[in-house]
């Protein structure tokens, strides 16, 4: 027999309402686990919603901390992350780890629908955006049967169509291709293994998704006003049906994400500093330097001439920075003799004509 069958054959635990002495046992273990700093905060110190989690560990056979950490409470509805639905499928013993089929169909026009205008006045707009579409589909294989089974299609498309995308601060926009398969795995599970999630949505779910709760009003409004009596009756009953009305138009509308464009603001131009060029003539620090080096080097003024030829300036005070540490560094002891003698080094062109006196 193996591990799996020798599992299934254990009677399950105890529900923490199923009596007296393990609802009392799960209060204790409750007590425990709400005074830890490590559960999430929405279970730190309530007892209450720990036992509701140690209820559900149960069911599911997992760890009340686990179940902890990955049960969130959002606006007041429990909800699974996705990375729990996706674990949960592929230790559960009944199909192979999940895998993830992603098609891509390149850009597609797809049309959607929002709403504008205030509480009671809101109407319905229709509108297209371009979109590069992909699609992901969950599939495993059944260890019972051997057959490979796949959970609906999950695209891009269905998200614009859905709302999802176009909802602020919505994940599907800047991570999409995780989003993808975190809806297929959801799918999956909403469809082979319902009891493992429990009938709950994943967080990123109850984020895209508004649910708005209506009661089925099973009497017509015109039935119900006709069998009225009173006129006084009547009247109230009208004014009652058209409150009813309008408050299910303001919740019907809350299930669409109203698509506000936002406004592009372009940043004024920086302007760039300009440097100022700086020159022998313009920067004593720099003239110092020069002259410096060329005293050094024993250069004349002839060889200051030839220089100036070569760098193809006026005078030295034209010279610029870059330039004066280009000449420093070619003022080499073997080219001192030519430049003296008015010859550029480099070509033995003659720039300088000697006067008899420095001939002399």
């Amino acid at each position: 027999m193996s591990s799996e069958l020798a599992r299934t054959e254990q009677p399950a635990p105890l529900g923490v309402f199923s009596g007296a002495e393990s609802f009392a046992l799960a209060q204790r273990m409750a007590q425990a686990l709400a005074a830890s700093s490590l559960v999430p905060e929405a279970y730190r110190g309530d007892v209450s919603n720990t036992l509701i989690a140690l209820e559900v560990s149960q069911r599911i056979g997992a760890s009340p901390l686990m179940v902890m950490q990955n049960l969130h409470i959002i606006e007041g509805r429990p909800a699974w992350s996705s990375q729990f639905v996706i674990a949960a499928l592929n230790s559960c013993g009944r199909f192979t780890p999940l895998r993830f089929r992603v098609e891509d169909r390149g850009e597609q026009t797809v049309t959607y629908d929002y709403w504008t205008g205030k509480k009671g006045e809101r109407q319905k707009h229709t509108a297209s955006m371009k979109v590069h579409d992909r699609t992901c589909i969950a599939s495993a294989t059944d260890k019972a049967t051997g057959e490979v089974i796949e959970g609906p299609e999950v695209s891009i498309a269905m998200a614009v169509a859905e709302g999802w995308y176009t909802k602020s601060g919505s994940k599907w926009q800047t991570m999409p291709e995780l989003m993808l398969r975190y809806r297929a795995a959801k799918f999956f599970g909403s469809l082979y293994a319902p009891d493992m999630l429990m009938g709950l949505q994943t967080a990123d779910e109850v984020r895209d998704i508004e649910r708005v709760e209506v009661k089925d009003l099973s009497v017509s409004r015109s039935t119900a006003i006709a069998s009225s009596q009173s006129a006084i009756a009547k009247d109230e009953l009208e004014k009652a049906y058209e409150v009813v009305e309008a408050e299910l138009d303001r919740l019907a509308d809350q299930t669409f994400a109203e698509v506000v464009e936002p406004e592009v603001v372009e940043p004024a131009p920086v302007p760039r500093p300009v440097a100022k060029r700086q020159t022998v003539g313009s920067s004593p620090e720099l003239r110092e330097k020069y002259e410096k080096a060329l005293e050094a080097a024993g250069v004349d003024e002839v060889g200051r001439q030839t220089l100036e030829a070569i760098a193809k300036v006026k005078s030295s005070d034209d010279l610029s920075e870059k330039q004066v540490a280009s000449i420093i560094e070619k003022l080499e002891p073997e080219k001192i003799s030519a430049l003296n003698s008015g010859v550029n080094p480099k070509t033995g062109e003659i720039l300088v004509q000697l006067t008899p006196e420095a001939s002399a």
